[in-house]
């Protein structure tokens, strides 16, 4: 492998969109020289083996070895959703990043992340949350982020700092205004991609504040787990009333995002 391009997410910005139009097309993008994994392969050979002096298993080190370029695309190289304690976002996401790089060792490196209108993400990453950790309703899960004074510019600045390099940053809203140019840039090569599968999880959205209210409820009275599966009924089954949005945050909070949103896009000249 002499070239490495790493997709990094961040969570809830068309991620698992992107990751399966990739793997859909992996015929086409190693005819053009780069290999890719899917997501389970790219999850149990990489990200959950990332760590101090980690190491990859002989299929793996052949298949690196087998192409010029290899991409690799998973939100949770950088870390989870669990409930966020510094501004960084993902506070270990540049030490995993070293870890991940050290391993590799690419001969050049292309990194790209995605970031989102700040109210957006936050109310989505809760979402996420709630699907996969103990519950805790939206006020405990942000009381020790200082949700004000959101930005993304510490988290691309850390990973340049690791990347050495500038880092590729595309505003989430860009995406789907010109899907072929986005995906040329991140694969670098004119591939014809494949579309992505038709599956839910790909569609997968912020729950309703009917839907929170009913875990938040249930929460009380009954064992986490049964909360968590409670959460997957809700998204499996068509609510009947009219969704009310969760939008947990003050109008006064709101705008101010939106500022710090647009002041961030400013300072990495995506506008």
């Amino acid at each position: 492998m002499k070239k490495l391009i790493l997709h990094l997410g961040v969570h809830k910005t068309a991620t698992t969109y992107v990751q399966s139009r990739i793997y859909n097309s992996k015929d086409s993008l190693s005819e053009a020289g780069v290999g890719c994994f899917s997501l389970d392969e790219t999850r149990s050979s990489f990200t959950s083996q990332i760590k101090k002096n980690m190491s990859l298993s002989r299929e793996t080190k052949k298949f690196l070895d087998a192409h010029d370029t290899i991409l690799l695309s998973d939100e949770n190289i950088l870390g989870g959703t669990d409930k966020p304690t510094s501004q960084l976002v993902y506070p270990k996401g540049p030490t995993r990043l070293q870890f991940l790089l050290d391993a590799l060792s690419p001969e050049s490196l292309e990194a790209h992340i995605t970031i989102r209108d700040p109210e957006s993400y936050l109310v989505s990453r809760y979402c996420e949350y709630l699907r996969h950790y103990p519950f805790l309703d939206v006020c405990q899960y942000f009381d020790e982020f200082f949700v004000k004074e959101f930005s993304w510019l510490p988290l691309v600045e850390a990973l340049e700092d690791v990347a050495g390099k500038k880092i590729t940053v595309t505003a989430f809203e860009n995406i789907f205004n010109d899907e072929d140019a986005y995906f040329y840039q991140l694969v670098g090569d004119k591939v014809d991609l494949m579309p992505a599968a038709d599956n839910p999880s790909i569609r997968r959205s912020k729950i309703s504040y009917e839907a929170y209210d009913m875990l938040l409820m249930m929460s009380k009275h009954f064992p986490g787990h049964m909360v968590r599966r409670a959460m997957g009924m809700i998204e499996s089954n068509k609510q009947l009333t009219k969704k009310t949005p969760l939008k947990p945050f003050s109008k006064g909070l709101t705008k101010k995002l939106k500022e710090n949103y647009e002041a961030d896009k400013s300072e990495l000249g995506l506008i």
